[in-house]
């Protein structure tokens, strides 16, 4: 029963004209703002350290900003999931930089798409079902219910999701060796990896896309899906830091949070800044999220 209201709370959303939800999402993160909720907590917790350098002042504005774009993209992905191609076409005003996608789709070596958590990145689901089909590295929910509905909603263009496990990892290396294109989110925190930095602080990095670009060598690029001030969206592709493809695992992925720290520092305000990218640090780190709670060190 839970399963199938949320599925028709999101029919339900997904039908709102675009410019409601934008509307709505806005109305979400000003509340947010307004009554520093957690999630606004989280956000000035993340631009104190990756950006101690603004004032006071352009910080507020600064959280106030990714709280409604965050928003926005809360109530914007029930249609990016649902809604016919028809529709979201109109959502997506063009594309910037997609020679780099083709020069890397041709190179025939497999093609790897690092999508940073920017503006709305469930649309490039979308977008590149118009173009071919991908496969995606996604982390499963942890309720049954609601991986079977992310499951279906994000298979419906025909693109291929594949779980963060062994069998999907095997996938992915199989997808790069046969000259296909994989996605993946290079942004999240992972149950292991390498501690690199990010805008200057350590950062629990995994190694996979390392770990894929030096055993296919497999050709990678960055794509963000940003939102314009009309309300439309740009698919924009550019090129990544070099070090990825060093044979050196540390510069290599040093080299991803780069790439990611340069799409961030293009359009801050759309970048996702109330997920926890610092909750796992070095041994003997004060821990970052415990609002008004007695310090704890890692």
């Amino acid at each position: 029963m839970r399963g199938r209201f949320v599925e028709f709370l999101l029919l339900v959303l997904a039908r709102l004209p675009r410019q409601v939800s934008q509307f709505l999402g806005r109305l979400v993160g000003y509340v947010s703002y307004l009554f520093r909720t957690r999630a606004y907590q989280v956000t000035v917790a993340n631009l104190l350290l990756c950006f101690p350098e603004l004032s006071a002042a352009d910080r507020q504005k600064l959280v106030k900003k990714s709280l409604q774009s965050t928003g926005q993209t809360l109530m914007e992905t029930p249609a990016a999931w649902l809604a016919g191609n028809p529709v979201l076409e109109k959502w997506i005003a063009g594309t910037v930089s997609s020679e780099l996608l083709d020069e890397a789709i041709d190179a025939g070596k497999g093609t790897i798409v690092l999508l940073p958590h920017l503006g709305n990145w469930e649309l490039f689901n979308a977008y590149f079902a118009t173009r071919g089909k991908m496969t995606a590295l996604y982390q499963p929910p942890r309720k049954p219910h609601q991986q079977k509905i992310m499951q279906r909603v994000r298979s419906r263009f025909g693109n291929e999701l594949v779980a963060t496990n062994v069998k999907g990892v095997a996938r992915l290396y199989r997808v790069l060796e046969n000259g296909g294109v994989v996605t993946i989110l290079p942004d999240q925190v992972p149950a292991s990896g390498l501690y690199v930095p990010f805008f200057g602080n350590a950062a629990l990095t995994d190694q996979l896309i390392s770990r894929l670009v030096l055993k296919t060598g497999a050709r990678v690029v960055a794509a963000c899906v940003v939102r314009l001030d009309g309300g439309q969206f740009d698919i924009r592709f550019s090129s990544v830091d070099e070090g990825i493809y060093s044979t050196d695992l540390e510069q290599s992925v040093r080299a991803i949070n780069t790439t990611v720290e340069n799409c961030v520092k293009e359009y801050p305000a759309q970048y996702q800044w109330e997920y926890k990218r610092f909750k796992v640090r070095p041994s003997g780190e004060k821990r970052i999220y415990r609002f008004g709670k007695p310090d704890v060190f890692h």
